[in-house]
């Protein structure tokens, strides 16, 4: 009976489980032809209406056709999502770089706005001579001539590059890194290392999945290059780091005879080998590896003349506001006061500012906020903490304006931004606690949802006759059983990192880090560009973990990570970060069964 309630839970969960809207921006990954139509797509998933549209202003191109908007759906782990593609055919009226900038739209009363993104345009005539080059290429690439060596074309064809774009800084100043594979050959490639970041805090711009490819010329021959991974480092302190290097194994196809044909790429990540191959005749594999060479980053520290005593790392360019949500409360009402820091510099290092909080008024930890531009470096968008509070005090509350310090690298000089005061007013009213209010409006929520349990329960009943009917339930039994199978207690996974707790040096928070890490790395199936400490945050928010969990979570891998890469004393107790590392994992755990 336990085992048909699971299994009827399972069967239920796209009925409790709601879409996540995304909006993004699609343009042609390979350079586009001046004169020559193309299309830029804005792609709205798991809205059922949406407001309000506003477009790029197009500059640069010419609009043929458009806005046509296309419905359509897809299936997802909810159901069938809802897909809108607004589409625009434009003409590029002159070839170079361009921004197209993303789209706004309302959806639920909120607003979203799609993602920047580059588009190259190229003229006719470098169109012409680009085809002609390949065409000619694709003999001379393909074909393996007699006597010719394999493997020193390959050399001269098939490549890994890594660009910075400096190789000294100043601790927290933002290096850009970008991984590039360079081919004109018949190649499939698998990624087996992807490099270590040891002593910096990583942004991911561009991966994989992105499948950013650009045409470029080197010593006369037309090269596929595929970006691989494009991140921006921020280094922790001051010294000197290394970005180690990535290897990739590629096996190249070669056919023993002259015939023409486009060669392609294929591009993977810990999947080589794992594929059988169709064995074609006249054609020959070579299997070769490569790799990116190891960059030396020197860090400066940031000088000490004329620092802020309360100076917390911040580098860049930044500007500060304050406001409330309500400027008007209840005594004892929970109020909420946004800090808002936006420009360009090192975000994800940035931290609360300080608040000299009215007698009366008890704040409470403040929640974060991201909005960042992917495509820009240095890092550019906003960071905003929401701070909630409750004040005890009747009348006119003043905050006083919140101060902010930052290291301006353009004038090699601090600087000291201040938001305004902010004013409160506090009536006498008691007012509800909207906790409260929230049990008695939960009601009609269930009310609403109570047409679609009864439908989930009956199709959930109706499925689950069908599977005994063709004899499944036995699979569908092991399956749940697997999933629902015996996990591993906090206590035991954490046993070695226990172990070290009274050593003498680091090595007890290098085996709490690596060994969190390799549990939700496991569980959240993290891999490769995946793991960074942005998608891990991520991928937590999406498999159900609380703010509050999550907070400990990232404490526990920033104090790791600035006692092992920085002569920082620790803030927190050993045993006290092995506690919040136990919590982190039974709410996992509890959330995996």
């Amino acid at each position: 009976m336990k085992k048909i309630v699971v299994i009827t839970g399972l069967l239920l969960l796209p009925f409790f489980v709601k879409a996540q809207i995304t909006f993004s921006t699609i343009v042609p990954l390979q350079p586009v032809v001046t004169g020559r139509s193309f299309q830029v797509q804005y792609v709205i998933e798991g809205a059922e209406t949406f407001d309000d549209f506003k477009p790029s202003v197009f500059e640069n191109f010419r609009i043929v056709t458009g806005p046509n908007i296309y419905n359509g759906t897809t299936a997802s782990i909810t159901g069938l999502k809802r897909i809108r593609n607004i589409v625009y055919t434009l003409e590029a009226t002159r070839p170079g770089k361009f921004l197209i900038r993303g789209a706004a739209v309302t959806i639920n009363n909120r607003n979203y706005e799609s993602n920047n993104v580059f588009l190259i345009v190229i003229s006719e005539k470098e169109a012409i001579r680009i085809a002609r080059q390949k065409k000619e290429n694709s003999i001379s690439n393909y074909f393996l001539r007699p006597g010719e060596d394999p493997y020193k074309k390959i050399k001269e064809n098939l490549f890994l590059k890594v660009q910075v774009d400096k190789k000294t800084c100043y601790a927290g100043e933002p290096v850009l890194a970008t991984f590039k594979l360079y081919s004109c050959l018949e190649s499939k490639s698998d990624i087996v290392k992807n490099p270590g970041f040891y002593g910096f805090s990583v942004f991911d711009m561009i991966n994989l999945s992105d499948k950013e490819v650009l045409a470029e010329k080197i010593n006369g021959k037309i090269f596929d290059v595929h970006t691989i991974r494009k991140v921006q480092l921020f280094p922790l302190q001051a010294g000197v780091f290394t970005i180690d290097p990535m290897e990739i194994r590629n096996r190249v196809e070669f056919s023993s005879t002259a015939v023409s044909r486009k060669t392609e790429q294929e591009i993977v990540e810990g999947m080589f080998g794992n594929r059988e191959e169709v064995e074609k005749n006249d054609v020959v594999n070579y299997e070769t590896e490569i790799s990116t060479e190891s960059i030396i980053i020197n860090v400066a520290p940031i000088p000490a003349k004329n620092k802020p005593v309360d100076f917390s790392g911040a580098i860049g360019r930044f500007f500060i506001t304050a406001s409330l949500l309500k400027n008007e409360l209840a005594k004892n009402e929970e109020g909420m006061l946004e800090v808002t820091i936006n420009g360009t510099g090192n975000f994800i290092q940035l931290t609360a500012p300080s608040i000299n909080w009215p007698e009366g008024i008890d704040a409470f930890e403040p929640t974060v906020k991201d909005n960042f531009d992917k495509n820009i470096s240095p890092l550019t968008g906003t960071r905003t903490f929401r701070f909630p509070f409750v004040c005890s005090v009747k009348g006119l509350n003043i905050i006083p304006p919140i101060q902010f310090n930052y290291f301006d690298i353009d004038s090699n000089s601090y600087k000291t931004i201040s938001t305004s005061l902010v004013k409160l007013d506090v009536i006498e009213e008691q007012r509800v606690n909207p906790v409260e209010s929230k049990s008695k409006t939960s009601m009609t929520e269930v009310n609403k949802t109570s047409s679609r349990i009864v439908a989930g329960i009956v199709i959930g009943l109706v499925l689950l006759v069908l599977i005994y009917w063709f004899g499944k339930r036995k699979e569908i039994t092991t399956e749940v059983n697997n999933v629902l199978g015996a996990r591993l207690d906090a206590d035991e996974i954490l046993q070695p990192a226990a172990e070290l707790i009274n050593a003498d040096d680091n090595q007890f928070y290098s085996c709490l880090y690596q060994t969190l890490w390799k549990y939700l790395a496991e569980n959240f199936k993290l891999e490769g560009s995946g793991m960074s400490r942005n998608k891990l945050i991520y991928a937590a928010e999406q498999n159900g973990l609380s703010k509050e969990i999550i907070n400990k979570l990232e404490l526990v891998l920033s104090e790791c990570e600035t006692v092992q890469f920085t002569n920082a004393a620790p803030l927190q107790e050993r045993n006290l970060l092995l506690q919040s590392a136990k919590v982190v994992i039974n709410a996992v755990e509890k959330n995996l069964l």
